[in-house]
């Protein structure tokens, strides 16, 4: 980590306010999936990442993609899985490597609430702003996910969702 000078008051409020927004957002998103799924936003959010990767992750790589912990994870994927919306299994040639795979009843789901989520982003994120200021915060923000975790991710339509993620 490099050595900055002091900050000014707008670089603090930035980080000040990527924070509050994250929170925000978060929780809007949270009581938007529960209204209509009856599972958490990050339960949603495993779902999503599955669907976006094919179908199936290995845990370890899911757990990256979604900045938790092993633990937290493994409580999350047991809960859908419960649910009947993930289904875990051995990583073919490697026996300690677990898939989480998403199931039919998950693909469902994620269709039926797509609209519900479509229209609760579109509240929060975009109709506050203009195109260009949408623009400039999706390329902001792209910056600091590639600074941050080595990759920017975000923006699969269901329609450009990888073919594996409709298995049976």
């Amino acid at each position: 980590m490099r050595v900055a000078e002091k900050l000014d008051s707008v670089e603090l409020a930035l980080f000040e306010r990527l924070i509050d927004v994250g929170k925000l957002l978060e929780r809007r998103a949270d009581r938007a999936t529960r209204e209509h799924t009856g599972i958490k936003y990050s339960q949603y959010e495993v779902l999503i990442r599955l669907r976006n990767a094919g179908g199936e992750l290995r845990m370890t790589e899911l757990a990256n993609k979604l900045v938790s912990t092993p633990s937290a994870l493994t409580y999350q994927v047991a809960q859908l899985e419960k649910a009947g919306l993930v289904d875990r299994a051995t990583a073919p040639g490697d026996e300690r490597g677990i898939l989480a795979r998403i199931t039919p009843a998950g693909l469902e789901l994620i269709r039926t609430v797509s609209q519900t989520q479509n229209d609760m982003i579109a509240d929060a994120t975009i109709a506050p702003l203009s195109r260009t200021q949408v623009e400039a915060a999706h390329r902001a923000l792209g910056a600091l996910q590639l600074h941050l975790r080595g990759e920017q991710t975000g923006g699969i339509l269901p329609e450009q969702a990888p073919a594996g993620s409709t298995r049976p």
